[in-house]
């Protein structure tokens, strides 16, 4: 009896991995209803402990996680737009919480696979991610400071796929997602929920302005709306560099950022190595080149000119990046993440030479790039009414040490928003992370439970009074201020978020 007790559940556990395998097929799985789409392929095996190091959008606590999933990846295409776009699908085999994520991605790709899916699905969920057809020449996926998919030829942009890459590609792998998710577990997610960060909360208020009733909830962290601006203009002291001809060393960089935290530091009432308030941080740099990006080109054209970075920011990483021989000369670094901007989409000729630009050139290039781009990649309206209705929320953070996004783009649009409703607290919850840099990073604490935070309100309307955040490099932790109260020590050691309240 022994023996055949075995047997019987030897064959049951066969029976089990048996109908887990047939579940995870091609076969079982139903072809998703595209609108306006044509689904070329789909492929699904199980995936069983695949280890990759990842991270959540706008986190830092990455590691190594072991997960085991169904894999699938659904290939389709929009008729008459000759595009071949992919979407990757990540099923928890066990464990899944009921709730679907989709991913975005950051600079110029929609999305980053592994690199956030396997925290995802570590965590329970559901997960897809897209590539939005963006692919190099040889087919290989692109990098995120890669723009050359969006030219066909020499004065012709790449339309369909710059849509895919602004929009269309994002709300696709949101119903392809949960469809395939509805159709592996034989029932719906019971919450929908996308995150992202940089490029990726771009994706994150798109989504809530352009498709508002295909997410319960979203975390959009360090958006990077204005892309049509801050982007181009991100080029500015690089700009002034040439046309001085003057290039200040790394180590000469980074001494002026040391030197501003240092004057400003303690406007919040602590030494902590932190500028709590940037607007009150009233110093300016002796050197052009340095002052451009602190300032922006915004200072010279406020028509068509953007916003500078913080004074804290890592300034060396792209605004001013240069390289320096054994003999101390030094030189321009490439930009690409900003040059390619005007490569690819403003003079549409891979091999337009950036360094050649005069100012009234730059500004007749920013101003070109306002008239084509602004409705396709702004995603500034500030209207979240219909979000709204369908009972969304949306949490939003940025970094204010951010070297990448000045942060100052996204209080503008919060407050657009504000304008247009004075309730919008009610569902988009805006908070100023002191310290961080893009994404995660710098001394400041990172909100690493902003997501979960997110599932409390939508799921057990607990809208998040602060946000939770630990771990920066200066081992503090702090509870984040919704906009537009700051931070101010009461009190105690600096590293405790209970010596610290909004005011």
């Amino acid at each position: 009896m022994v023996v055949f007790a075995r047997t019987l559940l030897a064959l049951s556990a066969i029976q089990v991995e048996i109908s887990s395998a047939s579940r995870c097929s091609s076969a079982a799985i139903e072809k998703p209803d595209l609108v306006g789409a044509s689904i070329l392929d789909i492929q699904a095996q199980e995936a069983h402990n695949f280890s990759a190091v990842s991270l959540g959008p706008g986190n830092n606590e990455g590691g190594r996680y072991t997960i085991s999933f169904c894999n699938i990846t659904v290939t389709h295409t929009h008729p008459g737009w000759n595009d071949t776009v992919h979407t990757q699908v990540r099923l928890p085999l066990e464990g899944w919480n009921g709730r679907f994520q989709g991913l975005g991605g950051g600079g110029y790709s929609t999305g980053f696979g592994a690199t956030y899916m396997t925290y995802a699905v570590a965590q329970g969920f559901a997960s897809a991610s897209t590539d939005g057809g963006l692919t190099t020449a040889d087919g290989s996926s692109t990098i995120p400071t890669d723009l050359s998919w969006a030219l066909i030829s020499k004065g012709n942009v790449d339309w369909p796929l710059l849509h895919n890459y602004a929009t269309k590609a994002t709300n696709d792998m949101a119903v392809i997602g949960q469809q395939i998710t509805k159709s592996y577990y034989q029932k719906p997610a019971n919450y929908s929920y996308f995150a992202g960060c940089s490029g990726g909360g771009r994706q994150a208020l798109m989504m809530a302005q352009q498709y508002p009733d295909v997410f319960d909830g979203i975390l959009a962290v360090a958006p990077a709306i204005n892309l049509q601006t801050f982007i181009p203009a991100g080029y500015w002291p690089s700009r002034i560099m040439h046309e001085t001809d003057v290039y200040p060393s790394p180590c000469e960089i980074n001494a002026f950022t040391e030197a501003a935290v240092k004057i400003c530091d303690r406007l919040d009432g602590v030494e902590d190595g932190i500028i709590s308030d940037p607007d009150r941080c009233y110093i300016n740099a002796t050197h052009f080149v340095i002052e451009a990006a602190w300032s922006g080109s915004r200072s010279v054209s406020e028509q068509y000119g953007w916003f500078g970075v913080n004074k804290d920011a890592d300034i060396s990483s792209y605004y001013i990046s240069t390289t320096c021989s054994a003999n101390s000369t030094c030189s321009s670094a490439r930009s690409d993440l900003f040059g390619n901007w005007f490569k690819y989409l403003v003079a549409k000729d891979s091999t337009f030479a950036t360094n050649n630009m005069t100012e009234k050139q730059f500004f007749d290039a920013m101003h070109s790039s306002l008239l084509e781009y602004t409705s396709l990649v702004g995603n500034t309206d500030p209207d979240l009414s219909s979000f709204k209705a369908s009972g969304g929320k949306l949490i939003t953070w940025h970094g204010l040490a951010d070297e990448v996004i000045p942060p100052k783009g996204t209080v503008s649009y919060y407050e657009e928003v504000l304008k247009a409703d004075p309730d919008a607290r009610d569902y988009h919850r805006f908070f100023e992370a002191l310290g961080v840099a893009h994404c995660y990073g710098g001394p400041g604490p990172v909100p690493n439970g902003a997501m979960s935070q997110l599932v409390e309100w939508v799921e057990n309307d607990q809208a998040p009074a602060v946000l939770h955040a630990t771990r920066g490099s200066n081992n503090t932790a702090r509870d984040l201020c919704p906009y537009p109260l700051r931070q101010t020590y009461i009190g105690g050691d600096f590293r405790n978020a209970t010596s610290f309240t909004c005011v």
